[in-house]
């Protein structure tokens, strides 16, 4: 096999394989990863004919956090409607730096990948190389809370979120590609009387994501190979 066919051989593999370069990462999209994950589950509840509904959920803002875990009041859908019980409401509480034991931190890191990115002009077949930083890992911790007016809506939030969510105390996302974990912690539960008599109950599960951050922007494009054609040529003596 000649070096220009396998020059060629490898792009076509490359081409096949259609390596792309990594997504972007960031707290919005752990913020989104984690909701979509928790309306996934689908809680249901009965109301009072009997009849099935889905257990709405809105991400409330760390601004109005710890005003409106004081009473739940004014909590609205993604849709503008104001909400009844119950409801649940994921808050973001805090980011810090990854705590994870399976991560590893490269000072000034260091650490880099090479991606290899096929590319076609029209004529050329070729590939660019991409050097890509070691992430930014984060621990992004969220209180997600049920809140209700019945014990056996609460139960079966319980069972939900033990039995079905974090059965063996974790849960995982996929997030533009990224597989990250979340981890529940114990739960908590509070019954207060409201302004009409009725029994409120809050079960407040905290959960932690062992994300990370990735940054396109900060990818750094190098020198490549191109798929070029080489021709030898034997001159036989006496010509």
């Amino acid at each position: 096999m000649s070096i220009s066919d396998n020059i060629g051989k490898n792009l076509d593999k490359d081409f096949e394989n259609h390596a792309f370069l990594p997504q972007e990462l960031n707290l919005l999209g752990i913020d989104k990863g984690l909701f979509d994950f928790i309306k996934k589950l689908n809680l249901t509840v009965a109301d009072e004919t009997g009849n099935s509904r889905v257990v709405p959920i809105v991400f409330n803002s760390q601004e109005l956090w710890a005003e409106r875990r004081m009473n739940w009041k004014g909590m609205r859908s993604e849709y503008g409607e104001e909400l009844t019980r119950p409801f649940m409401v994921l808050s973001r509480t805090g980011v810090k730096k990854g705590t994870s034991p399976l991560r590893r931190t490269i000072p000034v890191k260091k650490k880099f990948t090479f991606l290899r990115v096929p590319t076609f002009d029209g004529t050329i077949k070729g590939y660019a190389l991409y050097k890509i930083p070691q992430p930014t890992w984060v621990d992004v911790s969220y209180e997600l809370s049920f809140v209700t007016t019945y014990v056996e809506d609460v139960n079966n939030y319980y069972q939900k979120m033990i039995r079905d969510a974090y059965s063996d105390g974790q849960g995982y996302i996929n997030i533009n590609g990224y597989p990250l974990a979340s981890v529940m912690e114990d739960p908590s539960e509070t019954r207060e009387d409201d302004m009409a008599s009725e029994k409120v109950y809050t079960v407040n599960f905290p959960i932690t994501v062992h994300g990370k951050l990735v940054d396109p922007t900060q990818f750094e494009k190098v020198n490549a190979v191109t798929k070029i054609q080489i021709k030898i040529s034997e001159k036989k003596s006496g010509e």
